[in-house]
């Protein structure tokens, strides 16, 4: 179900050993997931094959992504967050970290500038951590991206 994450790979992609810090980690197999995320939240153009999304031992942040100068990206998620709140919980998480991957396939955005801003808010994915308090009323898209 689950492999190891290739380190070595990673950082081959990119070509500067000292320049990368890429997650380390278990690979998540559930793409079919993956792909319902980003199709629920019009990332469905996003090609799932140029990149891998990892489970990793986050505490500061909800995840991460890397974009390589070849078009490929990968996804570092919380293990402790998504083993505490599960697919549903992570949901708004990973989406954020899509959009990510899909702005800089596309136009090589990064950042969480404008362009990002006007994408999240049509779409509908979160930008800014929430409280414990938004979590628990219960709205997966109002998890904490970064903690506070």
């Amino acid at each position: 179900m689950v492999a190891r994450f290739d380190h070595a790979a990673a950082i081959a992609r990119d070509g500067r050993r000292d320049a990368i810090v890429a997650p380390s980690g278990i690979v998540l197999s559930d793409l079919a997931w993956v792909d319902r995320v980003a199709k629920r939240y019009m990332l469905d153009n996003l090609d799932l094959s140029a990149g891998s999304v990892v489970l990793e031992r986050l505490s500061s942040t909800g995840g991460r992504c890397f974009c390589y100068p070849d078009g490929t990206w990968l996804i570092g998620l919380s293990l402790p967050r998504f083993q505490r709140y599960g697919r549903l919980g992570m949901e708004g998480i990973l989406a954020h970290e899509l959009l990510h991957a899909w702005l800089w396939s596309l136009h090589q955005y990064t950042g969480h500038g404008p362009v990002f801003a006007g994408h999240a808010s049509a779409r509908g994915i979160p930008r800014w951590c929430s409280t414990e308090t938004d979590i628990r009323r219960g709205d997966p898209r109002q998890l904490p991206l970064f903690d506070c």
